[in-house]
């Protein structure tokens, strides 16, 4: 993909580089010396884990851009990647790359990617690639039903961990709802500001003091 763009088009890079949005570094990736050992355990996760093709795809993606191994088009090559994997799942996503995808979110994506970074935790991007993924086959129903039921199932466990803990725990906090479910903070931060958004929940009092109130709930 990288011929003639690149001088070292098919090989490791050989210097220090990272991902930037605009001037603004997202993530510095590990040293030189440390990419072929990372890649060779990434792909044998790939062809050893037993997740669900979904799960594999989304860290498998993550994981490739946190290793960084390409002097240029780690993105394009991580999403290409993301695509053949899903490809094994249902032969739509051939024709709808995981490129196409992000396009237009790609602030968000960068987000992501920043977020699971500082969290050590690709729970972040997983999200997000799962929320992206289920947009695009909400788009196209009927034609492949069954994964964008099996995305929703996945992203709605989430959500329903946090309700069913609210409600169990009214007065706990965001870390501590973190720690019950072992998610990151930011994924259970983002999951209270869609239901709050949503009417859910409310939160009365502050955030040390306060308590949660659920106010509809299908569970």
């Amino acid at each position: 993909m990288m011929h003639a763009l690149v001088e070292d088009a098919g090989h490791f890079r050989q210097g220090g580089v990272g991902v930037f949005a605009g001037t603004q570094a997202v993530h510095i990736a590990p040293p030189t010396s440390r990419v072929p050992f990372l890649m060779a355990d990434l792909f044998e996760w790939l062809t050893q884990s037993k997740d669900h093709l979904l799960i594999k795809s989304c860290v498998f993606h993550y994981e490739f851009e946190f290793i960084h191994p390409f002097s240029d088009g780690n993105g394009r090559l991580g999403r290409l990647w993301q695509s053949l994997i899903l490809k094994e799942l249902h032969p739509i996503f051939a024709y709808l790359p995981v490129e196409n995808m992000v396009f237009q979110n790609q602030q968000r994506y960068y987000d992501a990617i920043g977020d699971a970074t500082t969290a050590t935790d690709s729970q972040v991007f997983i999200e997000f690639m799962l929320g992206e993924i289920l947009m695009v086959l909400k788009k196209r129903q009927g034609v492949a039903l069954e994964v964008s039921d099996t995305v929703n199932d996945t992203v709605n466990d989430t959500v329903n961990d946090v309700l069913r803990h609210i409600q169990s725990n009214p007065k706990t906090t965001i870390d501590e709802i973190a720690a019950h479910l072992q998610k990151s903070r930011s994924t259970v931060n983002r999951v209270l500001k869609q239901l709050r958004a949503a009417g859910v929940v409310e939160r009365v009092g502050s955030d040390k003091a306060g308590y949660w109130v659920v106010v509809k709930c299908n569970l």
